[in-house]
């Protein structure tokens, strides 16, 4: 079995997309790295939607879970977004050295972008996901 920091960009997204990364690798770094890889693709808004429907399919077939969360998935891509706009690397991996929080800290990060802790929201939400309310880190 093949590590996530061994394989590239599309290796990685292509092991996410079929459900056949391992789940043990499936951690809050690849998810950072997997959404890294959509923007940097897509741009924001697509990004927004294929990180949803990747994440959405590979929590129900490799995880076997529907703990899948739009609003957190959401708001992985809006705050690495805010980053990497004020960024000057061009690499992931020289991302979150500058910006530890993004990998230690998230958790706080995603609090103070939408203003409360969405956590304890729905898993599933409606067509209208909630706005964040504030949007400085």
């Amino acid at each position: 079995m093949i590590a996530p920091d061994e394989l590239n960009d599309n290796e990685l997204l292509e092991q996410i997309e079929n459900c056949t990364l391992s789940p043990t690798f499936f951690t809050h770094e690849v998810l950072l790295r997997m959404t890294y890889i959509l923007i940097k693709k897509y741009g924001l808004e697509e990004a927004i939607k294929k990180n949803c429907e990747i994440k959405e399919q590979y929590f129900q077939k490799a995880l076997n879970s529907n703990k899948f969360n739009y609003t957190l998935t959401r708001a992985y891509t809006e705050i690495l977004h805010h980053f990497i706009n004020n960024s000057k690397n061009t690499n992931f991996d020289k991302l979150l050295r500058d910006f530890p929080r993004l990998r230690y800290n998230f958790k706080d990060l995603v609090r103070t972008h939408y203003g409360y802790d969405i956590l304890k929201e729905h898993r599933k939400e409606d067509s209208q996901p909630p706005r964040p309310i504030l949007f400085t880190f």
